[in-house]
Parts: C-alpha cells; sequence; structure tokens
C-alpha cells in the first residue's frame, strides 16, 4: 500500500509538471485524487465531496451538474451562492415581465407592415400565449434567428429610379412616394412635344408663313407650358388651317401657270417637228405611255389633256417626216451617241463637284454648301446642331513610312467608316489633307461628343491592313455647339481649336472632355 502511495505521489507531482500547473495544496490535491482514481485507489479525503453531496436535496444535486466541482471549497462556494440568490418570487415576477415585454415587442412588430414578420409575430404571440414551455420558446427564437439571417431589403433599391426615397423610415417612405407621384412633368411633356410641333408645322409650300413659324416656334421653345393653353392650341389650328389654304392656293398658281406653259410647248413642238429625229413609232409609245397616266385623283384633268394633245400633235406631224428623217438617221443617231456621252461627262462631274473621288464623301464645297443650309434651319427656326472636326494622327509618318499609296488606303477607309456610323441626317466630308468635317443637326454637346467618342474608338480598333502589314490609325477630335457661339465661322473655329487641342494633349483623343 505504501509503495502504491508512493507511485501516486510521484505521478502526481509529475502530471503537475506536465501540465505546467503551479504546486499548490488545491493543485495538487486535485491532481492527487484524479491520479488516486485512475489507479483504483480508494482515499477518504478524495471522497469527502460525494459524501457530502450525497446529503443534498436531489433539485439542488440537478443543477450541480451543470459545474465541475471537484472539491470541498468548489462545493461550499456553489452552496454559498446558492443561498444568495434572489427568493423565488423575485425571479418570478421578473420571467413574466420578461414575457410581457415580449409580448409587447411581437404586437409592435405586427404594426411594421411587414407580411413576413407579422405572420412571424403572431406565431410567436401564440406559443407564448398556450405552449409556454422551454421546447416552444427554443422553436421561436429558432425561427427569428432565421428571419433575422435570411432578411433581404434589397426590393427597397427598385425605388431610388425615382428619386431619393428615405427606406429607414416607412412614413416617411409613404411621403416621398406620394411627393413623386405628385410631382408635375408636364413641362418636360412638353419641352419635349415643341420641337415635333415646330418640325410638323414648317416648311410649307406657301413659303409667306416662315416668319409666322419662326415667330411661334421661338415662343413654345420660351414657354413650352404654353402648349397645355387652350388659346394657345386654338392659335396652332388656326396656323394649320391657314397653311393648309395657302398651300391649296399655290398649287392651283402652280397648274395655272404649267397650263400656260404647255400651251406654249404644243405650239413650239408644232414649229420645231420639221428638225426633229423622233419616228412615228416613237410617238406612238409616248402617246400609249401617257394615257396610262390618270390625274383625275388630283385635279390634273386638263393637264393630262393637254398632255395628250400633244402627243397627238406630235404623232401626226412627224407622219409625214419619218420618212425625209430615215435618210438623216446615220447622222442623228451619231449625235445621239454624242450627246448621250456629254451627259454621262457631265453627270460624273457633278458628282465630282459634291463628292470627294478618295473618300466619297462631301466635297470641301458641298460641305460649306450643307453648313449653310444647316445655319438657315438654325437661325431660322432654333434648330441647333454639332460640327465635329476628325483629324488623323500623325498621317505625314504614315506617308513617309509606307507610301502615299499605304495613305491613300487609310484616307479611303476612313470616309468608309464616317459613312457607315452616321446617321441619315449627318453630312461628313472631307474638309482638307487628312482632315474630315461632320456636321449633325439636332444634336447636343454632349451627344456630339458621344459620336466623336465612338468614331475614335471604331478606327482605333480597326485592322488597317497594306501589303499585309498592319499600320496603327488613331484620330483627334475637336467637337463644338452652334447654340453655345454668335456665329457659324466661331462655332466652326471653336471645334477647330479643339481638335488641335486634342492634338496637343497626346492625341487619340475627343475635346472637350465631359
Amino acid at each position: 500500500m505504501a509503495t502504491t502511495i508512493n507511485e501516486i505521489i510521484k505521478e502526481s507531482l509529475e502530471s503537475i509538471k506536465a501540465e505546467h500547473l503551479s504546486l499548490t495544496p488545491d493543485n495538487y490535491a486535485k491532481v492527487f485524487c484524479k491520479v488516486a482514481k485512475q489507479k483504483g485507489v480508494i482515499v477518504e479525503d478524495c471522497q469527502k465531496v460525494e459524501k457530502y453531496v450525497k446529503k443534498l436535496d436531489t433539485t439542488i444535486i440537478a443543477d450541480m451538474k451543470r459545474f465541475n466541482i471537484g472539491s470541498v471549497d468548489e462545493l461550499l462556494a456553489f452552496l454559498v451562492a446558492k443561498l444568495n440568490r434572489a427568493n423565488e418570487g423575485d425571479a418570478l415576477k421578473m420571467v413574466s415581465a420578461l414575457a410581457l415585454l415580449t409580448k409587447r415587442v411581437l404586437q409592435a412588430i405586427t404594426l411594421l407592415h411587414d407580411a413576413k414578420a407579422t405572420n412571424l409575430a403572431n406565431a410567436s404571440l401564440e406559443r407564448l400565449d398556450f405552449h409556454q414551455n422551454l421546447q416552444s420558446i427554443e422553436l421561436v427564437k429558432e425561427k427569428w434567428f432565421d428571419f433575422i439571417s435570411n432578411y433581404d431589403d434589397s426590393y427597397l433599391k427598385k425605388l431610388d429610379a425615382f428619386g431619393h426615397i428615405a427606406k429607414d423610415d416607412l412614413e416617411m417612405m409613404v411621403r416621398d412616394v406620394l411627393r413623386l407621384l405628385n410631382k408635375d412633368d408636364s413641362l418636360e411633356i412638353y419641352k419635349g412635344l415643341v420641337p415635333l410641333i415646330v418640325a410638323s408645322l414648317s416648311p410649307s409650300i406657301a413659303s409667306g408663313m416662315n416668319d409666322e413659324l419662326a415667330n411661334i416656334g421661338h415662343e413654345l421653345r420660351a414657354s413650352p407650358e404654353a402648349l397645355g393653353t387652350p388659346a394657345f392650341q386654338q392659335e396652332i389650328k388656326q396656323l394649320i388651317s391657314k397653311r393648309i389654304t395657302l398651300d391649296k392656293e399655290e398649287v392651283k398658281k402652280k397648274v395655272a401657270a404649267l397650263d400656260k406653259i404647255l400651251d406654249e410647248i404644243n405650239k413650239k413642238i408644232v414649229d420645231l417637228i420639221q428638225s426633229s429625229n423622233l419616228s412615228h413609232q416613237q410617238v406612238k409609245i409616248i402617246r400609249a405611255d401617257l394615257q396610262k397616266i390618270d390625274f383625275s385623283q388630283d385635279g390634273f384633268e386638263s393637264v393630262h389633256s393637254k398632255l395628250l394633245h400633244i402627243a397627238s400633235s406630235l404623232e401626226n406631224e412627224t407622219r409625214s417626216l419619218s420618212e425625209k428623217m430615215m435618210s438623216n438617221q446615220e447622222t442623228i443617231t451619231k449625235l445621239q451617241s454624242r450627246i448621250t456621252k456629254l451627259e454621262s461627262a457631265l453627270l460624273v462631274a457633278k458628282q465630282e463637284v459634291k463628292e470627294d473621288y478618295l473618300t466619297h464623301v462631301a466635297t470641301r464645297r458641298a460641305l460649306s454648301s450643307e453648313l449653310e443650309r444647316v445655319e438657315d434651319a438654325f437661325m431660322r427656326y432654333k434648330v441647333d446642331y454639332t460640327l465635329c472636326f476628325i483629324d488623323i494622327d500623325h498621317f505625314k509618318n504614315v506617308n513617309d513610312s509606307y507610301g502615299h499609296e499605304a495613305g491613300d488606303v487609310i484616307l479611303s477607309t476612313v470616309g468608309k467608316i464616317l459613312r457607315k456610323y452616321i446617321r441619315q441626317v449627318d453630312f461628313a466630308g472631307r474638309y482638307g489633307g487628312e482632315e474630315f468635317l461632320v456636321i449633325l443637326p439636332s444634336t447636343d454637346l454632349a451627344q456630339g461628343i458621344h459620336f466623336a467618342e465612338k468614331i475614335r474608338n471604331v478606327i482605333e480598333q480597326f485592322k488597317f491592313l497594306y501589303k499585309n502589314e498592319r499600320i496603327n490609325v488613331t484620330i483627334s477630335c475637336g467637337v463644338a455647339q452652334r447654340s453655345q457661339y454668335a456665329s457659324k465661322e466661331e462655332v466652326l473655329n471653336a471645334a477647330d481649336t479643339l481638335l488641335y487641342k486634342a492634338k496637343e494633349c497626346g492625341r487619340n483623343q475627343v475635346m472637350p472632355i465631359l
């Protein structure tokens, strides 16, 4: 037995050392009793806690199991704490008060206008009223934990599209929504309708109304909300009615003038028919084509009759001249061939005047004419436009490195890109050398910059190939809006100045920068 005790003592000391415990009486007693129990040795001092515990009430023993009591001192501390606790009456009152508070909080949740939270709060109240046990309380706790964990209020972000709305306060949120719903957007709607109305009223056939149209256009732009007034609506109706009346009168004048001209033509054709090269058969064809035309729906019956009379005159007169003209047919054929060639050459010449032979965009002369046209529309009807100057970066280096033929390929391709990406109402032309100008009607500065940026990006990404060699090409752009300057010369100079500013800032960019 002595040997066994010595072994327990030795092993206890080694265990204290191995576990890095302080060698105190309490630590030694705990480790000693633990080692003795492992070796199956019963030591009376180690059985004191169990001996005293057996004498306690079962409810206290059940409460002790929650604590790891291993010594008499710990047992005494537990019992003292047990005795010092508040009496059960106060504890019951506290539990009752907390239960009532929980019910009030749940009742408040049912008023917060959240369907899921309301349903869960009602279910929790039912359990607190009829199933008050630990398992039921735990179940309610788990349900609320799941609700908090999975709660998602991201749907409130959909309200951001309508403006600022306070989403952390339901009352404020409702006020903000009502404010937005009651907001009067009619002015914005009228502003959007004004250009459509001005465009629908102008231009008319009767040019005498241009000043009136310009005046009403100014009034609408200055006060778009006037569209909502009956007086202004009546004024527009009267203006439309007046325009229709003037247009009808103008058409009558033109028809009368046409009728007079046809009479003169008929007389002159009879006089000139002796030198005509038309055959009898050709006149028959003309007469047949004229008979197919039906002007009755447009009120041009008299014009139709005159044209048929002319054709009949041609047929009668040329019948007697057919044989005479046969002898001169060869000469006439040569003259016709020559006229055809001259007409073709004239058509090509006219086209060349308007279209650049290399890039197939407009020439500088055509650009000047188009600029005059959009400037007139701006001055008369306030139809704004934006100019976009485009210049190919380092174009001289391309010519020096690859030759002028490579430069021509790049110019031609840039022209093709511009023709592809401009709108039908836009106008692109070669201003000179490697410089292009694009006229963008009904376009503000931001939209013009967006267009220039798109063209710049397309050209930067485009694969320019010359003799199977890739040539990197970039452009610089300057953009200016007409309404921001006093004249078309100023807006043209402004766009040109911004182009050179883009080059000074490193090229391959658009100025101004939004």
